[in-house]
């Protein structure tokens, strides 16, 4: 047996037939309490201090055994029987329990579009950043680190999603770029959010599940070396201590070269992450965690335009940056939760993180000089390059409260969530003023990267203190057995304040906002079988002027921008329900844009743009066989500016695409077991011509391109396997980082061989 909350350990696999997914929220988990002891505590004193103070907490008998039920007085649960996988080469691609709506379901039980991008995938393609796992999502794109922003930078559908990543369902909108090594999965929920997440969340959410301290001492190292001096070192601990508790222990370092057949980029990152648990199982859980990741990196800022295109060769072989080039960020969180249950199967869960993030760059743009064709283009053709500078730090505070329940009204099952979020957010941004914005030129066949020296004495421009109250509420109302109605309501309180006192004239006075916002979900599931699911679904969001931390003069004075989804699809579980497939058709509207239109009476921009995307979709995730693997998506998008600025530019954008709305997408990855000892596999990553965000009326493009990966894989004892993972396996040329200013290319091929040992 098993403790009932490690819902990684007890639903690898969500087959209903096999496996009951029972959360902490499920009525039928447990016993029923006396009715004094169900009163629902009140939202605004669920401070996490308090609720430590207020409950306490029984041991089992023996550090063997798991807690054995007594009174409801002891605070102790019945043991729930685990009949699931444990080990990671034992499970699927599937999903399993999600949490990323908020309660933990099955994903059939969410009337959305959700894509999980698992454990067990990301090992087996040897992904370790976050852009890798999020390439196996359709729908999704990458922008370049522009726009005054660094780290991750997100398109989903074609909405931006800088400020829609989320770490255990709260909000990671710090600038810095995700390392693998203490996800568990990652979560990507399409479609308008707000209700569940609040601002943004237009074209969806992306969620990292980390990893969690579990009642077995088990450990795993992995060590990798490859091409281009990459070398990755990851360990995972796991102790069970004495009586319920847990801990867990990830670390990493990571070094490696980069793109460049002259001295390249690189990366150099190390992270550490602490997981502490304790009750474990019984009425009152706690968790303690600890975040930690820095990297030195060499940035790879790509190569402007040529003639609509990205530059030809030798520009993709080469690297033009020089020595002197950094990006320095540093991530660090704390986290403390504590989870209350009842035995009749409600929760109580409230958390509290703190996280400090810095980041400083000193990156090279380069560019051909002015007149250069591809015709005339040689080793000797002059490439200047020009300095883009950035640095700031963030400080940002969350606390979130989450009750869930279940009770029978009118004779009908009412799952129902009640939520709280409270979260100040603090950034600020520097420049180096004292810098020079040229670098040394140098030519094209034979780039110098030596580095050179300048003043990074650092001045704060600006600095922005966002602080958000929200409350939402959601119930799924079973009608029939057959059929679920989903319903939420929420709002948010958002107060932005922008101090611009670092900026000269007459770019120097403070601006503020404050907003008040409604956010709506509906959605309807009808499910004659436990494998099927039919669903429909619409549900809102919204974009606030301040949602990345900066304000104008005229966005200031700019109410939300409002959007709507609206969804329909259908999920199904095939093969006795080792395998998941999805489809779905969905339409996210932007009907209330800003634009360059300015409201001359309010100093504000008019909210008259208007664009739409139109997204079909197919996804497939599990086993075929008890020796064959797959996970597969092919997407369909449609996007369209359908209302812009009444100047002559805005209306040369009416009817064509945004940008980072490629119309096909598709990726493959799959694994066949031949024998006890050998396994392989392989896939592909698919994309249609693209083009950058922001240049709608411009005609630069990104051609389409079909990249191809490869595995081998020999287990060479009960705990030690080799892995061989070759991407790109063509070393086909290809651009999936795009701005309007420039193109990066992807990772040429790249060979790496991991060594897994378990113990």
């Amino acid at each position: 047996m098993a403790h009932f909350p490690d819902l990684k350990t007890r639903a690898a696999r969500s087959k209903p037939s096999r496996v009951r997914a029972c959360a902490p929220s499920d009525p039928g988990a447990f016993g029923t309490l006396p009715a004094s002891e169900k009163a629902v505590l009140p939202l605004g004193a669920l401070m996490l201090a308090a609720s430590m103070a207020g409950w306490a907490q029984t041991p089992p008998g023996s550090a063997t055994d798991a807690p054995v039920a007594t009174s409801a007085s002891d605070n102790t649960l019945a043991p729930v029987t685990v009949i699931a996988p444990r080990d990671r080469a034992a499970q699927t691609y599937q999903s399993g329990i999600t949490s990323v709506g908020k309660v933990p379901v099955p994903a059939k039980d969410i009337p959305q579009s959700l894509t999980v991008v698992n454990e067990k995938l990301i090992h087996d393609q040897g992904k370790d950043s976050f852009k890798g796992a999020l390439e196996n999502v359709v729908g999704i794109t990458f922008e370049a680190g522009e726009g005054g922003r660094v780290g991750d930078n997100i398109r989903l559908r074609g909405f931006s999603a800088a400020g829609d990543i989320y770490q255990d369902g709260m909000r990671d909108i710090a600038q810095y770029n995700r390392d693998l090594f203490n996800v568990d999965r990652v979560e990507v929920l399409r479609g308008a959010a707000s209700m569940l997440f609040g601002r943004g969340s237009t074209g969806g959410v992306i969620n990292q599940v980390s990893k969690q301290a579990r009642m077995i001492t088990e450990h795993e190292v992995n060590a990798t070396v490859g091409t281009d001096g990459y070398q990755r070192y990851q360990g995972d601990f796991n102790f069970k201590l004495e009586g319920d508790a847990a801990l867990r222990i990830n670390a990493m370092a990571t070094d490696g070269e980069g793109r460049g057949d002259n001295t390249g980029a690189s990366t150099h990152r190390r992270g550490l992450a602490l997981d502490y648990r304790f009750g474990i199982g019984t009425a009152n859980e706690f968790e303690i965690s600890y975040y930690h990741l820095h990297y030195n990196d060499k940035p790879d800022w790509g190569f402007a335009w040529l003639n609509n295109r990205p530059a030809p060769a030798p520009t993709n072989r080469y690297w033009y940056g020089l020595d002197s080039d950094f990006q320095k960020d540093k991530a660090d969180a704390l986290t403390l939760s504590h989870t209350h249950r009842w035995n009749d199967g409600s929760s109580l869960k409230t958390t509290v993180r703190d996280g400090y993030y810095s980041r400083s760059m000193w990156a090279t743009q380069s560019s051909f000089a002015a007149g250069t064709t591809v015709a005339n283009i040689n080793d000797s053709t002059a490439v200047n390059r020009r300095t883009n500078a950035k640095a700031g730090e963030e400080h940002h505070t969350f606390l979130q409260s989450d009750y869930l329940t279940t009770t029978s009204w009118f004779g009908r099952k009412n799952s129902i969530l009640l939520g709280a979020e409270y979260a100040v957010e603090n950034s600020s941004r520097s420049t180096y003023p004292s810098l020079v914005a040229a670098k040394p030129a140098t030519t094209a066949g034979n780039p110098d990267s030596t580095g050179i020296s300048g003043n990074l004495s650092e001045r704060v421009a600006t600095s922005f203190k966002a602080s958000t109250l929200g409350l939402y509420v959601q119930d799924t109302i079973e009608l029939t057995p057959q059929w679920k109605l989903v319903g939420g309501l929420r709002v948010d309180q958002f107060q932005g304040d922008f101090d611009r006192s670092g900026n000269t004239a007459p770019n120097n006075t403070a601006l503020s906002r404050s907003d008040s916002l409604l956010s709506k979900r509906l959605g309807l599931m009808y499910q004659p079988t436990e494998e099927v699911s039919y669903y429909a679904a619409w549900g809102t969001s919204f974009n606030t002027s301040g949602d990345l931390y900066q304000y104008d003069p005229r966005s200031a004075n700019t109410p939300p921008e409002s959007s709507r989804n609206m969804e329909i699809g259908a999920k199904w579980e095939l093969y006795g329900g080792d395998l998941s497939l999805r489809t779905a058709l969905a339409r996210t509207d932007k009907y209330n844009e800003r634009n360059t239109d300015i409201d001359t009476a309010n100093n504000s921009y008019l909210l008259s743009g208007q664009r739409h995307t139109d997204a079909l979709e197919f996804e497939i995730a599990g086993r075929i066989t008890p020796q064959w693997d797959v996970f597969a998506g092919i997407g369909f998008l449609r996007a369209v500016i359908d209302k812009s600025g009444s100047n002559a530019a805005g209306q040369a954008e009416v009817g064509q695409n945004p940008g980072l709305s490629p119309s096909r997408q598709a990726n493959l990855f799959t694994t066949y077991r031949l024998d006890s000892k050998w396994r392989v596999g392989g896939g592909f990553t698919a994309v249609s011509q693209n083009k950058p965000a922001n240049s709608v009326t411009t005609g630069n493009r990104a051609p389409g391109y079909v990249k191809a990966d490869a595995l081998v894989e020999y287990r060479v004892n009960a705990g030690n396997t080799i892995k061989l993972n070759i991407d790109n396996l063509f070393d086909k040329v290809y651009y999936n980082t795009l701005y309007r200013g420039f193109a990066a290319p992807g990772d040429a091929r790249a060979v790496r061989v991991t060594l897994t040992s378990k113990f």
